[in-house]
């Protein structure tokens, strides 16, 4: 069992042009992607981003000839309530090992587009997370709630205001993700090349008073050099929150993983 990276994206997502190789070429473990399901993208013109199941899995099988790693494929499904109807017939006909649960837009403006950012950083975040937390309401069938934290990327948030503006909205959040055994990502993204690691170390400690135990952790990478991108770093923090495993799925069947791998005593050892 090892830990490896749950959140990758590849040429099938419409703001990737990666190949799957890309990231297969640095490791021997598992390999998941986990392409952008949207609808009504405003990101994309308003059109509706399905990944092509059938090319992934033939991309999958080709390479599984050259490279001796596992292959499992994930889906980004990006809730948007409108198109809910849509969004699970998508889900209900095809199958994948893992499911990241995301929102992305709000049916004019992807979160990180600019018109949305010279908003008031407290009207964004409470309009973000009120938008999460009915989607959650709607919809939880997921395996991983990814990137809690999209909509406040381009806003200084401290975590002073995170914690007054946010927190109500984020117990509730929380606690219908800890009832339907949604694992709370960490994103190295958002943490490090966003710089919102210190609201990721404060929400995991509000996850964990919800009673959460689960956590992933992924790069969300669009190309290979972002692959793993500030693993040491987003397993130290779960440590020093007493974290000791690591959540991966298989046909959305959990397996942890240790954080720290055992200690063998030679002697001993048989």
């Amino acid at each position: 069992m090892t830990i490896y990276d749950q959140h990758m994206h590849t040429l099938y997502s419409f703001d990737s042009e990666a190949q799957l190789r890309d990231y297969l070429t640095q490791t021997k473990a598992p390999v998941v992607t986990t392409e952008h399901l949207e609808f009504d993208n405003p990101d994309d013109g308003g059109r509706d981003n399905l990944p092509d199941y059938a090319r992934m899995k033939a991309t999958q099988a080709a390479l599984a000839e050259k490279f001796p790693n596992e292959f499992l494929l994930g889906i980004e499904a990006g809730y948007f309530a409108p198109a809910d109807a849509r969004f699970r017939q998508y889900l209900d006909n095809h199958d994948f090992d893992l499911t990241l649960l995301s929102f992305h837009h709000d049916g004019h403006y992807d979160y990180l587009d600019e018109q949305l950012i010279t908003m008031p950083a407290k009207q964004q975040l409470e309009d973000y997370f009120e938008r999460m937390l009915a989607g959650l309401k709607r919809f939880h069938d997921a395996d991983v709630l990814a990137h809690f934290d999209y909509a406040l990327r381009r806003f200084d948030i401290t975590p002073d205001q995170l914690e007054a503006w946010g927190k109500p909205l984020l117990d509730q959040i929380f606690t219908i993700a800890v009832e339907n055994d949604l694992a709370l990502e960490l994103n190295t993204k958002s943490m490090y090349r966003w710089g919102n690691a210190p609201l990721y170390d404060q929400a995991i400690a509000w996850y964990q008073a919800a009673g959460g135990h689960l956590f992933t952790i992924g790069s969300d990478a669009h190309e290979g050099p972002q692959y793993e991108a500030n693993f040491a770093d987003a397993l130290a923090m779960l440590k020093r929150h007493g974290v000791k495993e690591i959540a991966t799925y298989r046909q959305h069947q959990r397996t942890m993983v240790p954080i720290e791998p055992p200690v063998i005593d030679a002697d001993n050892a048989y």
